[in-house]
């Protein structure tokens, strides 16, 4: 069985032949998701074929999907999030510039083609632009505190000290 570590394209080939790779890698081989998640539990499916536009341009059109652990920013406790990303990574030619209309175009983002791509990575980065800045339950309790104390105003407390006194 060959692990998505093995795998490595000619990305500019890939495109100009139209292959496509397929399969399941586990979400404990993306080392870099590693601060974001309360587990690394399960596996991401993804795909990724080759192809160009109508100009005639490579690309390289990656589908990952799957449900991520993450970690609830406010409670720390794990958040089930629903990943399904779908990018067209154009491709530029080592030395070649960039044109300007790349940077203009939101439809795709454009990546350095690579003799040696490494899927992984390609992979875990796509994965990381699409995870949220600071991910957190709609409704939960901060750390130490309980349902009732976290809705209420932090005033509140304050006021029934005056009280006391």
């Amino acid at each position: 069985m060959k692990l998505i570590g093995d795998y490595f394209i000619n990305s500019l080939k890939f495109a100009f032949e139209g292959r496509r790779l397929a399969g399941e890698v586990p979400v404990s081989c993306m080392r870099r998701l590693n601060d974001a998640l309360a587990d690394d539990a399960g596996e991401l499916s993804w795909e990724v074929c080759g192809d160009c536009d109508d100009e005639g341009k490579p690309y390289l059109a990656v589908v990952v999907f799957g449900e991520l652990h993450l970690k609830c920013q406010r409670c720390l406790a794990a958040l089930d999030f629903g990943l399904c990303i779908r990018s067209h990574l154009q491709l530029v030619a080592p030395g070649q510039n960039w044109p300007d209309e790349s940077l203009e175009d939101d439809r795709f983002d454009p990546i350095e083609a690579l003799e040696e791509q490494p899927l992984l990575p390609l992979l875990e980065d796509e994965v990381l632009l699409a995870l949220p800045i600071a991910p957190r339950h709609d409704l939960c309790a901060l750390p130490g505190y309980g349902q009732d104390s976290a809705a209420a105003s932090p005033f509140a407390a304050l006021a029934l000290l005056k009280k006391k006194h």
